[in-house]
């Protein structure tokens, strides 16, 4: 089963759960038409999982921010390093999470994801068990090997997009996050 959900929806049904301070800030209007390439945080279970998914966006035309460097560890985040700088400050239009592995759970990695929520900015999940643990805030999910430009680019043109429904059993195995 699949349904259509516009971003000002999802955005809609989050401040109906309790996050009133869930909207776009001031300037970032999604109603504004997009003059140039779209912005795009990048976050993700797994690095390699993240830069394989950068390097596909940047070669679609997409400007890429990350929460962290490659290889470095997901805290301190950009924005508690001197002389970084977060990617709220400098804003992007859509995040995405590369999830290489099912996990129940966000992993530190992925903490990029529930910032740009709280802002109002769309998500898109990409990869493994996409509909877990961000399905009901996900503007639209993409199936592992999927194309991330083209799911990024409906979100940011404000297209309806179909999110597919259903979520597998929990597994205690899948409760580790190995992110680095």
């Amino acid at each position: 089963m699949s349904w259509i959900v516009h971003t000002r929806d999802v955005a809609a049904a989050l401040r109906s759960k309790g996050g009133a301070r869930l909207t776009p800030v001031a300037g970032s209007s999604r109603e504004e038409p997009r003059t140039g390439p779209a912005t795009v945080l990048v976050v993700g279970t797994d690095d390699w999982a993240i830069e394989q998914s950068a390097t596909e966006l940047e070669a679609g035309g997409c400007h890429v921010l990350r929460c962290h460097e490659p290889g470095e560890p997901a805290f301190p985040c950009n924005a508690l390093v001197q002389g970084r700088v977060c990617p709220l400050d400098v804003g992007f239009d859509v995040v995405v999470t590369v999830r290489a592995r099912p996990l129940s759970e966000p992993c530190p990695a992925e903490l990029g994801v529930i910032c740009a929520l709280h802002r109002g900015t769309p998500l898109v999940v990409a990869g493994v068990g996409s509909e877990r643990p961000f399905g009901p805030w996900a503007s639209l999910a993409v199936d592992q090997g999927g194309d991330v430009v083209t799911a990024c680019e409906k979100v940011v043109g404000a297209t309806p997009v179909a999110i597919a429904t259903g979520a597998r059993a929990h597994r205690p195995e899948e409760d580790v996050c190995h992110a680095q």
